[in-house]
């Protein structure tokens, strides 16, 4: 049986899931794709301008196959990692908030690319980061969680003890 504790991480994966998918259908919305939608530009500074784009692959669209052979793999890769995921953090002690914190992000970043994939066979992007002539990849809010939550997860076994 889970501990109480536990249910309060649900309500940061269902905010970042619902912020994720919202995004996305305000920019599938309002962007043509290949069409960038300029936020900030300087030739000091990054460049960060909305650009809508369909990912079949998964990160910096790798395997990214003709036609849809990854689709279901990939969902199911997606369903098996939040459910581990979702196991290890039912387990996590009370005073490991930072690893829980992770766990969940990694978790709902999951869940939401996973539902982009599963609706239309393709995630939706529309971050895209540039300097001068390097391009950076095209990413979601979704990838943002899992990111952040990478990061919070290995900080944590620097930071927080058993």
């Amino acid at each position: 049986m889970p501990r109480a504790s536990s249910f309060r991480w649900i309500w940061l994966i269902i905010a970042v899931v619902l912020l994720d998918q919202g995004t996305k259908q305000l920019v599938v919305a309002w962007l043509d794709p290949d069409r960038p939608l300029i936020i900030l530009a300087s030739g000091a500074w990054p460049s960060i301008d909305l650009l809508l784009s369909y990912n079949k692959g998964v990160s910096f669209s790798f395997l990214r196959l003709a036609g849809d052979a990854q689709r279901w793999p990939l969902v199911g890769l997606s369903l098996l990692a939040c459910g581990v995921l979702g196991w290890w953090l039912r387990r996590v002690p009370s005073n490991q908030p930072i690893l829980a914190t992770g766990l969940a992000l990694i978790i709902a970043g999951a869940f939401g690319n996973m539902l982009d994939r599963a609706r239309i066979g393709s995630v939706i992007d529309f971050v895209h980061l540039s300097y001068k002539a390097w391009s950076f990849a095209i990413f979601n809010v979704a990838d943002s969680a899992i990111t952040l939550g990478a990061i919070a997860t290995v900080v944590s076994l620097f930071l927080e003890t058993t």
